[in-house]
């Protein structure tokens, strides 16, 4: 992607750094305020950075994670085996349990704990593995453009929730990337942005994403969806994944089940796009994993440039589940790296 505020080109939201032999990601929490670094160094640090949501968004977290098992290496590298294996295996569990719905974590985990077992710890081949898996991420993210901007015709406007572009996926996006492909395409098109509370990726990352791209759009309060909808201003739904199951269910960010119980009530289209590592191929049911619940302050304050700002009655109680999960009847298709599948489509993958 680009920031056109730094002058930089072809920046990825999570890298590894050569030079310091760390993880170099952008701070998510500052956008659009502030663009600032953080520099990785150790799988605590890895740990809090997803867990603070300092990296968000399923593919940019399971590239993080994986990068995390090379850090985990540096970390044991002056002990024997055993106790190397030992060491790993503790490191490799803390970062499965930093956030536990979006299932790109664990397939792109422990897809480098298996380089790493297999290669006797190696750090060059371990890197390797990590280094793929990130560069395929975002070749699939490139697909999933090309793929979903077909769904897109010259003088759309497109709803999408929450931020699945590429501050979420390494690069390009996930339900961001067809609207670019649309864009570099020569149509015409609007985005409305689901603000997304409570953190409100959509109004900070989302909006400053499509600004990078020079995309027009609009924020939209959460609650004004339907409204939108029943006057016939989307032409379409689309949004990301943080896990999908092969019948077609959907967990995902929380809001994404209220739009698409509208957007059938009001025949728009909804398309969910995601790449490979959120296909969730084991679990038969969302019942068989957590849905995460976050503290409650998300809910109860804001945070702007500077400050943490209460807006609720200091004494209530907030509930605050960050997904949701949407039935395969409730979504129109599916945009992968492999086409526009169905759900029976998606059965056979």
């Amino acid at each position: 992607m680009k920031i056109k505020s730094l002058g930089l080109e072809n920046i990825r939201s999570v890298e590894w750094d050569h030079e310091s032999q760390s993880i170099r990601m952008i701070d998510q929490r500052l956008i659009p305020f502030k663009i600032s670094f953080l520099q990785l160094n150790t799988v605590d640090e890895v740990c809090e950075a997803i867990t603070e949501m300092a990296v968000r968004g399923a593919p940019a977290i399971g590239a993080t994670a994986a990068y995390g098992v090379v850090i985990a290496i540096k970390e044991i590298e002056n002990l024997d085996n055993c106790d190397k294996k030992v060491k790993l295996d503790g490191m490799f569990e803390q970062l499965l349990t930093t956030r536990p719905t979006a299932i790109d974590l664990a397939n792109f985990a422990s897809l480098a704990y298996q380089t790493a077992i297999e290669s006797n710890f190696s750090l060059e081949e371990t890197l390797l593995k990590a280094e793929n898996l990130a560069d395929e991420m975002v070749k699939e993210c490139i697909q999933i453009g090309i793929n979903g901007a077909e769904l897109i015709n010259d003088g759309d406007t497109i709803l999408t929730h929450c931020n699945a572009g590429p501050m979420a996926t390494i690069d390009h996006g996930t339900a961001l990337a067809p609207i670019f492909k649309a864009k570099e395409q020569g149509k015409e098109v609007k985005v409305l942005v689901d603000e997304t509370r409570p953190r409100l990726q959509g109004a900070k990352i989302t909006a400053w994403e499509l600004e990078q791209e020079g995309i027009e759009h609009h924020i939209i309060a959460d609650s004004a969806a339907s409204f939108l909808m029943s006057k016939g201003q989307v032409n379409c739904v689309i949004l990301g994944a943080d896990r999908c199951l092969k019948d077609g269910t959907v967990s995902n960010k929380i809001g994404t089940l209220s739009l698409a119980v509208n957007a059938k009530y009001f025949g728009v289209p909804f398309y969910s796009a995601f790449p490979w590592s959120t296909l969730d191929k084991e679990s038969k049911s969302m019942e068989e994993f957590e849905i995460e619940y976050r503290n409650e302050d998300e809910v109860k304050y804001i945070t702007s440039s500077e400050d943490k700002i209460l807006i609720a009655n200091p004494t209530s109680k907030a509930l605050n589940p960050a997904f949701d999960i949407t039935p395969a009847e409730l979504i129109t298709g599916y945009i992968t790296p492999d086409g526009i599948l169905n759900k029976e489509d998606l059965s056979k993958k």
